[in-house]
């Protein structure tokens, strides 16, 4: 018999298995790959969430969650690295919009979040862009918590990250953190996008480039602005706003 971390493990097939460690989507979901012998999935598996009907309930302002014989579309599920029932290390996957790899912890909202080394791949949920692995943006560096300290955000509008349309991508360098708290500004870049009917009332054109410091996706701190003729100007900012004068 194969062993698993100091354990002994075989191969299984469960199906309708309720885990306490896995978000409730999971929760009777079907199970396939090795198990300790107390039958928790131990080892390399699959986990994939049960064929549901949802509807929403106007009247009751509830939402109902029945299950179904079998999936019509292709399920979320999980596979890569499990111990003693807890999923810690693999892949994610929600289709057709993204998949998160990497290092999982169970959230306090009852859902895996990246903690470590990891990335979240978006497609837009365009079950074609999921099917060729065509991303429209990512995220991408080390978690804390299901949040980035340190790595790159690419297209954040387009993935719901930020709700500045001109940016096309965020580099943060590592910020500092204890335990669970993050300290917000953190130093890094953003790259902007030329926006087509701007004025930006100055000569040098629309910033291109900032690299300074950052609070989530605005210049906030110290930093310097590179714009559209190459010239760059340092400034103190507040949310993305400063007085050049």
């Amino acid at each position: 018999m194969k062993e698993y971390k100091g354990k002994k493990i075989e191969p299984r097939e469960i199906e309708d298995i309720t885990l306490d460690n896995v978000p409730h989507d999971f929760h009777g979901g079907k199970y396939t790959g090795f198990c300790n012998l107390d039958g928790l999935p131990h080892g390399l598996g699959e986990l994939i969430s049960p064929p549901m009907d949802v509807k929403f309930d106007k009247e009751k302002n509830i939402i109902k969650a029945t299950k179904k014989d079998k999936h019509d579309k292709i399920p979320w599920s999980c596979n890569g690295e499990w111990e003693d029932g807890v999923f810690v290390s693999g892949s994610y996957n929600m289709p057709p919009n993204s998949r998160y790899e990497g290092s999982f912890i169970l959230g306090d909202d009852g859902d895996w979040q990246l903690n470590g080394h990891g990335q979240e791949l978006y497609y837009g949920n365009s079950q074609e862009n999921y099917n060729k692995d065509k991303i429209i943006g990512h995220v991408k560096g080390i978690f804390v918590n299901g949040s980035l300290i340190e790595g790159e955000v690419l297209n954040p509008s387009l993935i719901n990250y930020s709700d500045e349309k001109g940016i096309k991508k965020i580099v943060y360098n590592k910020i500092r953190s204890k335990g669970e708290f993050i300290d917000q500004i953190r130093k890094g870049k953003i790259y902007y996008e030329v926006l087509p009917n701007i004025d930006s009332n100055r000569p040098e054109g629309q910033g291109v480039e900032y690299e300074g410091e950052i609070d989530y996706d605005q210049p906030h701190g110290k930093g310097t602005m590179t714009f559209e003729d190459g010239s760059k100007r340092f400034a103190i900012w507040d949310q993305g706003e400063t007085d050049w004068d």
